[in-house]
């Protein structure tokens, strides 16, 4: 079992995040780290037509996405994510050159990684967000 982070537990930024995950560990992990930081959690979702489902279905705040879900990947949701205006990162065990380039904007935390990383990952998402790091792109 984790235990919370040492760090002082802020309601103000508890967050709704959807976790794509198709690895029952990994998922359960991810999960039960961010509720211990104080964000409800959707999902995990193991498969692209449940994450529409509750991206259609539930408010989401942000969004941490596995990119190889079994024998597809995550990108139908990255784009539903990006139409809906949410905010996204990947996790992923690949490089990052396996996303398409038009996704460079996006926070990529390679596998495996630490709960401090995942948290911090999670933060900058919500602070940022890519639409917020694409604007800053764009205007440089």
């Amino acid at each position: 079992m984790l235990t919370a982070p040492s760090q002082d537990r802020n309601p103000a930024s508890a967050a709704r995040i959807l976790i794509v995950e198709d690895d029952v560990l990994n998922g359960f992990l991810m999960e039960e780290a961010l509720q211990l930081a104080g964000h409800e959690v959707l999902g995990p979702a193991k498969t692209v037509p449940r994450a529409l489902a509750l991206l259609e279905s539930e408010t989401i705040d942000a969004a941490i996405l596995d990119h190889q879900l079994e024998d597809d990947t995550a990108l139908a949701v990255a784009r539903r994510l990006d139409a809906l205006g949410i905010p996204w990162a990947v996790t992923t065990g690949h490089s990052r050159s396996a996303l398409p380039s038009q996704y460079g904007h996006i926070q990529v935390l390679t596998k495996p990684f630490s709960i401090a990383q995942l948290l911090a990952l999670t933060a900058d998402t919500l602070a940022g967000g890519p639409r917020e790091v694409a604007k800053r792109v764009a205007s440089h």
